[in-house]
């Protein structure tokens, strides 16, 4: 062996345990690391990403010290109504979106969809939670992905282009963006024009008059920055509507995670992450509240008690359909209300 290659496999040999030396003092490197892709479709700097579900990302890889981290997507992986399955396919990992973007599929949530019945969306998540587990996971709904979240929205109220809509009579005829089948099956029986469409596509359509208007909460006007083409609010009490929403994972990738940092993340997750989730909600939806009011000042009104009552009328059938629908699927339904009403009433006091 000449000695220059006896000099250069000595000085390969120190290299190599200077590196061993100085790799046994760090934490493991990124190629350690499961990365999960999360479908973000959602702005980003809007308070439901920024403040809610990428500080959860961040606290998973904190409780998995650093094994498990999560990555947003640059652009969509999947449009919102192809959420689901976008995990279920494995295009994504994660996942968060409405149930009522896929008419159908979540027959069950519609529940909690129905009006009067989100005063805080906060409490309501927490309970919807603990309906998802007691009532609708035995089921076997969303049996083909791992559930993290499952919260409601702030109540909707009714945004228009023009003036307040304050009596059936005056809604019928307009042209409103409906996020749910619920609120669209029933606004078209009361001969007003449901028209579909995501957030995304909102802000088209109210400034291109595609819409008249849409029923949205308050903080999602102010969130997608679709305030300058909304000039008049109807406030209901309770909602018209309230959005149930998922926070998915597919199984596939969840099975790869160590059920030591399994139970760490489940411990961040399903009802903490849902009351967050929903909490959220509820304490953007009283600032947007506000700023409404001083800018529209008497263009944003309260319905009146005779118009609640219209609403009440028109939305009577949902239910007793939705118990049948529930019983079809192995639901007492009646029980079902009764434990999300005995458990938003217990949360609240």
């Amino acid at each position: 062996m000449s000695h220059w290659t006896s000099t250069r496999r000595a000085a390969l040999r120190g290299l190599l345990a200077s590196a061993a030396i100085v790799t046994a003092g760090l934490p493991a490197m990124a190629e350690d690391s499961l990365v999960l892709n999360y479908n973000q479709w959602f702005p980003n700097g809007h308070w439901s990403q920024a403040e809610g579900l990428h500080k959860w990302f961040a606290e998973i890889e904190e409780v998995t010290e650093g094994r498990v981290k999560v990555q947003a997507s640059a652009k969509p992986l999947a449009p919102p109504n192809r959420n689901y399955q976008a995990v279920l396919d494995g295009v994504a990992d994660i996942a968060w979106g409405p149930h009522g973007y896929t008419p159908g599929v979540f027959p069950l949530t519609e529940m909690a969809e129905l009006p009067f019945i989100t005063e805080d969306a906060g409490i309501s998540s927490k309970a919807f939670w603990r309906l998802w587990k007691e009532h609708f996971e035995p089921t076997g709904m969303q049996s083909d992905v791992v559930t993290l979240a499952m919260h409601v929205t702030a109540g909707g109220n009714i945004s228009m282009r023009d003036e307040p809509v304050t009596s059936m009579e005056e809604f019928r005829g307009k042209k409103i963006r409906v996020p749910t089948p619920v609120v669209g099956r029933v606004l078209q029986e009361q001969g007003v024009v449901p028209v579909s469409g995501s957030l995304t596509e909102l802000r088209e359509m109210l400034s291109r008059g595609i819409v008249d208007g849409t029923v949205i909460s308050d903080e999602l006007v102010t969130g997608f920055k679709v305030d300058d083409d909304v000039h008049a609010v109807t406030n209901i009490p309770g909602g018209i509507f309230s959005n149930t929403a998922f926070v998915i994972m597919n199984k596939a990738k969840w099975d790869q995670i160590s059920p030591e940092d399994q139970a760490a993340i489940m411990a961040i997750s399903g009802e903490v992450l849902s009351e967050r989730m929903g909490a959220l909600w509820q304490s953007n939806d009283l600032i947007a509240r506000e700023m409404f009011k001083e800018r529209l000042g008497e263009n944003y009104v309260t319905a009146s008690d005779a118009f609640m009552a219209e609403i009440a009328e028109a939305f009577s059938g949902e239910l007793d359909a939705w118990k049948a629908t529930a019983a079809d699927l192995g639901v007492d339904g009646a029980a079902a209300v009764e434990f999300y009403q005995t458990q938003i009433q217990e949360l609240s006091n």
